[in-house]
């Protein structure tokens, strides 16, 4: 045995090595970004187990599966005996418990969990028995704030006694839709995903013999990722330690980027505050990336208040210098990124290299550069651009107003809204269409003009409805038509109801799709809202016939969703104030200080090389803004990050110097001229046919290889000075 925790102490440093060997009583681990978290709190199981420690003794919790899985196979290496330790997500454990008490509760052992369908379902119930019309409040709305008093551990009675602080979390009659909605889960013996946890605090708090026997059967307790625990996962795990306090928990305070969630830093910061006596341990040395990505990360993070003294290093090598690209606008960011990547190609392969950006929205820029480039690529967390639903929604509207005979975008534009037009309407329809030879929009306007109570109005309603929208959207310009629609609709209502969590997420992906549109027609000369389908039709199908899992591809994510994961080759892009930080935040000193997490882990995920860019302005709509670049890119050391001098001039300015940073004139179109091959952001190769003054703006007509003849500002082309594939 003695020969086993040799090899097993081998392979750790000298704190990893004090935290494994700990003895009794509480202890926090602030491990750093690559420091070996897991590997530690695995190695501390494989200890507990070594020193005769019965496994069934042994609890160890963290936040999802797949780490439950990496956590189970990494100990049972070391001892078969680990098969009967509970290594287990939250969730998961509350189940088991619940089969074991439940019927403490009401429950039988057999209750069912209800499944977010089924939560909305019950809530719809409940609503038409308190006559709460769906047009004033849905039943996600209810379930979002029912969700968000779960998560603090608040039962409907807490809520009441506590209404001043939570009556703004519901809509109105929230709380008595709270009550009976949990009477109607007890009555059906249910319980909703978040439920797991709050009955089994409510059993751990009211049934003492199940407290002390819990308390019994775990002398040993671990928990991973503690700094992303809510105040329920808190009290949950306070509740289950006895009298020992042999409670080991492992986090970094630096990388708490959930508090949406309900996610405390605190929790971990203040852990000697609730355990008196706990020992600490820094793990501080990081075995992931270069000695630059490291020295960058740990200065931005010093300039955080509420963390824990730790400084974390590397003995890596220093590796390739941070670079910082400034571009003039977006779609130029996005398309210098993906032209990076080709060109690097050789030295990191696609598989290797990520993307992060801030908000789901940025994605779309990058996904048309890197299509156009033929670089594969992958989104984790999200469906890509013109797959999400509201884009595919509003898509659908607009392949309605382009072409009345499809029937498959009329069926999805009834629905959203639903207009009181359900799928028995549609079906009355579609045997009309059946016995008339015609489409659905034909057979709605001939139910329109029919004398069918109620009906015939709804109809009415509707064609009115896509009669302006088809007057507006079709010959109006295509800058002001997504702006146009959400109004006519009354889509952000829509949406309000439907998505309340994911409200803010779904605007700025509409208003992303608006800011594509507005582009299409800057670029295409007499742009139509039928020639866009038709573009954005032949790159999906293009796409579709290409998405394949088996393709070397590169990721693509959001900032949250890169938390975890590690790449050799990593870009950041919108590296902006307004997006990093974001502009939710700018007004709150909490908030800047999460978003600094948020780009310190970041940061982190780099191995070996890393890039952000900015741009001065970006179009949302069809307007033009501007953001200097982040705030963040002050806090990195000069001598660790290479920029062009105007980014350089620019940055000095922002972090207190006055040097004034004057934008060089744009000297690369006044040197072009008729003839000359260029490329251009979107559109690639191409040749000069013409060049002309528009209104004080010079522009180009382009023979483009692949789009045909466009006319573009002389501003957004280059002359070709790389090889074309």
């Amino acid at each position: 045995m003695r020969a086993e925790i040799e090899t097993l102490l081998s392979t750790l440093n000298e704190p990893q090595k004090q935290a494994v060997l700990h003895t009794n009583g509480p202890l926090v681990v602030f491990a750093g970004a690559g420091s070996g978290k897991t590997r530690v709190i695995t190695s501390r199981i494989s200890y507990l187990l070594m020193q005769q420690v019965s496994p069934h003794s042994i609890l160890a919790v963290t936040f999802t599966n797949k780490a439950a899985k990496e956590m189970r196979e990494r100990v049972e290496r070391f001892s078969p005996e680990a098969r009967f330790v509970l290594i287990s997500t939250f969730h998961s454990a509350c189940v088991r418990w619940l089969r074991e008490f439940a019927h403490l509760m009401g429950y039988t052992s057999q209750f069912t969990i209800y499944d977010e369908s089924d939560a909305n379902s019950a809530i719809n119930r409940i609503m038409k028995e308190l006559l709460i019309k769906d047009q004033d409040h849905s039943a996600r709305e209810y379930r979002h704030a029912i969700k968000q008093v779960k998560n603090k551990g608040l039962n409907p009675s807490e809520v009441h006694e506590q209404s001043r602080d939570q009556a703004g979390m519901f809509p109105e009659h929230g709380m008595e839709v709270y009550r009976r909605y949990q009477e109607l889960l007890a009555t059906s013996n249910s319980m909703d995903f978040d439920d797991l946890l709050m009955n089994m605090i409510t059993l751990l708090t009211t049934q003492p013999q199940v407290r002390e026997q819990l308390r019994k059967r775990y002398r040993y307790i671990l928990v991973d990722e503690y700094q992303d625990t809510n105040p329920a996962q808190f009290k949950l795990i306070s509740l289950l330690v006895n009298e020992q306090q042999n409670l080991f928990v492992v986090g970094d305070d630096d990388q708490s980027i959930y508090s949406w969630r309900g996610a405390d830093p605190a929790n971990i910061l203040g852990f000697q505050d609730i355990f008196p006596g706990a020992q600490q341990i820094y793990l501080e040395q990081n075995y992931r990336s270069s000695s630059t990505i490291i020295q960058a990360a740990s200065a931005l993070i010093l300039n955080n208040q509420a963390r824990a003294k730790k400084h974390l290093w590397t003995a890596n090598q220093a590796g390739a210098p941070i670079e910082f690209h400034l571009e003039y606008e977006g779609e130029m960011e996005a398309w210098w990124v993906a032209e990076k990547i080709h060109k690097e190609r050789n030295v990191f392969e696609y598989p290797h290299v990520a993307i992060f950006y801030r908000t789901n929205a940025q994605s779309r820029l990058l996904e048309d550069s890197l299509r156009k480039q033929g670089i594969p690529y992958r989104l984790y967390g999200a469906v890509k651009f013109y797959d999400r639903a509201e884009i595919k929604d509003i898509v659908a509207y607009f392949r309605l107003l382009a072409n009345e005979n499809d029937d498959v975008a009329f069926k999805r534009v009834t629905q959203v809204p639903t207009r009181g037009l359900g799928e028995q309407a549609v079906a009355k329809l579609e045997s009309f269409c059946l016995e008339n030879h015609c489409s659905l929009m034909v057979a709605a306007r001939a139910c329109a003009k029919m004398n069918l109570p109620r009906v015939s109005n709804k109809w009415m309603e509707f064609v009115t409805l896509m009669d302006r929208l088809q007057t507006t959207c079709l010959e109006g310009p295509l800058s002001n038509v997504v702006e146009y629609f959400l109004q006519a609709v009354d889509y952000k209502s829509y949406l309000i109801k439907k998505f309340p969590e994911k409200m803010e997420e779904k605007l700025e992906n509409i208003y992303e799709l608006g800011s594509a549109l507005a582009l299409y027609e800057e670029q295409q000369e007499n742009a139509t809202l039928v020639g866009w389908l038709q573009d954005i039709s032949l790159l999906e199908s293009e796409k579709n016939s290409e998405d394949d899992a088996s393709i070397p591809s590169i990721a693509l994510m959001t900032l949250h969703s890169a938390k975890g994961l590690e790449f050799k080759r990593v870009y950041i892009v919108g590296v902006e104030d307004g997006l990093i930080p974001h502009t939710n935040s700018l007004e709150d000193p909490l908030k800047i200080e999460e978003e600094r997490r948020l780009f310190y882990v970041g940061i982190t995920r780099a191995r070996e090389k890393l890039t952000l860019s900015a741009a001065r302005k970006r179009k949302v709509f069809n307007k033009w803004s501007s953001h200097a670049p982040s705030r963040f890119l002050t806090e990195l050391p000069e001598s660790l990050v290479t920029m062009d001098p105007f980014a350089k001039r620019l940055l000095n300015r922002m972090g207190g110097n006055q040097e004034e940073a004057q934008e060089p004139a744009p000297a690369k179109g006044e040197t072009m001229e008729s003839g000359q091959m260029i490329y251009h952001p979107t559109f690639g190769k191409g040749k000069i046919m013409q060049i002309e003054d528009h209104w004080g703006l010079r522009q180009a007509r382009v023979e483009f290889y692949d789009f045909g003849t466009r006319t573009v500002s002389l501003e957004h082309l280059n002359p070709v000075r790389v090889s074309w594939r």
